[in-house]
């Protein structure tokens, strides 16, 4: 049914011993959204008036939004840095704050939104990373909406920030990001 609907999963950290899977096991209300905007300035030249004779991009943001609509502890305190799970015995909670005005580049990772179809439901198969979307550096923001109403749910927005890759100065990819890291290292596909 979800292959119908065009649901997502959100992989924070894929293929690492920290990876974490949001959108499989838990419910969400309002499923996933990917953002991408690029901004420009166009100068001008008083011959011309107001109008732009070229286009000069100055900037570009990329986001991916994943509304939880439950709250899954031990996931949250994995993935923001201003998030404390503590446990006693068999009950838990999470304590929030803290690391104001602290840069949180040093917690970014890359979050991957693949759709629910493509993902292997068999044991030992791969997911079919052809229509990814990655942020390569991604920091994570919470803005939660609780609601205590009839007929309300309780929604856990996590806003996924991009931030460009020093190295290649890129923001994110679409499709199976894998490939670049197989010619890096020498994979090319070639016999």
């Amino acid at each position: 049914m979800a292959e119908e609907y065009g649901l997502g999963v959100a992989i924070w950290n894929e293929g690492e011993v920290d990876e974490i899977r949001l959108g499989i096991t838990e419910y969400t209300k309002g499923g996933m959204a990917f953002r991408y905007s690029e901004t420009f300035w166009g100068p001008t030249y008083d011959i011309g008036g107001s109008t732009p004779v070229d286009q000069v991009k100055t900037g570009e943001t990329a986001e991916v939004d994943v509304f939880v609509a439950e709250g899954v502890l031990e996931k949250f305190a994995a993935i923001f840095p201003a998030a404390t799970l503590v446990e006693q015995g068999d009950r838990a909670k999470i304590e929030w704050g803290g690391k104001i005005g602290e840069g949180f580049l040093k917690y970014a990772k890359p979050l991957t939104i693949r759709p629910i179809a493509l993902v292997a439901t068999e044991e030992g198969a791969e997911d079919d990373k052809s229509q990814d979307v990655t942020l390569l550096h991604a920091i994570p923001r919470a803005e939660f909406d609780l609601a205590y109403q009839l007929e309300q749910e309780r929604v856990y927005k996590i806003t996924f920030v991009g931030v460009r890759d020093k190295a290649t100065g890129k923001l994110w990819v679409q499709g199976d990001r894998s490939i670049e890291e197989e010619i890096e290292n020498g994979q090319n596909g070639e016999e």
